[in-house]
């Protein structure tokens, strides 16, 4: 596994915060379409390859574009570069990174579901590549009820009001008694409201 699932259960977490007090704020307020403004780019992934640590994360990327250019579908090489790029900061080359190991065997679930995390932050605020990509992680795992927890958050970000419904009602479903249900129950109460006066920009997941 390329990524640490305490990591993975840590981020959760925060995830679960992040939706109180984005939902405590009311999303009537933030609009249609509006980012939800948090800022999860600290929040995932590692940076400790031994690479980057040895060298600095300049050399590390010199040293995998070196791997990459001979064996491109490198998995390690590819991490280690998106890893070296996140310490850079340099969101837009990091999601380069793992947008092409995300369909390796070695990628996944859990590189999607980053994917998901790096494109709402607020660095990229690409709400279209982080729906895509989180309906690549909900289709992998189609029983992961925070895959569908962080997808209703991006459609609600892209302004996709319905389909950020169907994907908590999914989370609902998976975790009908889960640590956000109360939170995301009503959420869907408040745009259903939001939704029967504005409409949406609404595609079929």
């Amino acid at each position: 596994m390329l990524l640490d699932r305490h990591r993975i259960n840590k981020w959760a977490k925060w995830v679960a915060l992040a939706l109180v007090i984005v939902f405590g704020i009311g999303f009537l307020a933030l609009g249609v379409g509006s980012g939800t403004g948090i800022n999860f780019s600290s929040l995932w992934g590692r940076s400790d390859s031994a690479a980057t640590a040895a060298s600095g994360p300049e050399e590390a990327i010199k040293a995998f574009e070196a791997t990459l250019a001979t064996d491109p579908t490198n998995a390690d090489a590819l991490l280690g570069i998106a890893n070296a790029y996140k310490t850079l900061g340099a969101s837009a080359q990091e999601a380069y990174y793992l947008e092409q190991l995300a369909p390796l065997e070695a990628g996944g679930l859990e590189i999607y579901m980053r994917l998901g995390r790096l494109y709402m932050s607020d660095e990229v605020a690409d709400y279209s590549g982080a729906v895509k990509a989180l309906r690549s992680a909900t289709s992998l795992d189609s029983n992961n009820a925070q895959a569908y927890l962080q997808l209703g958050i991006a459609e609600r970000s892209a302004g996709n009001i319905t389909n950020a419904m169907l994907a908590w009602a999914r989370y609902l479903a998976l975790e009908p008694d889960g640590e956000m249900a109360d939170t995301v129950r009503s959420a869907i109460e408040q745009l259903k409201a939001t939704n029967t006066t504005t409409g949406d920009a609404t595609t079929t997941p």
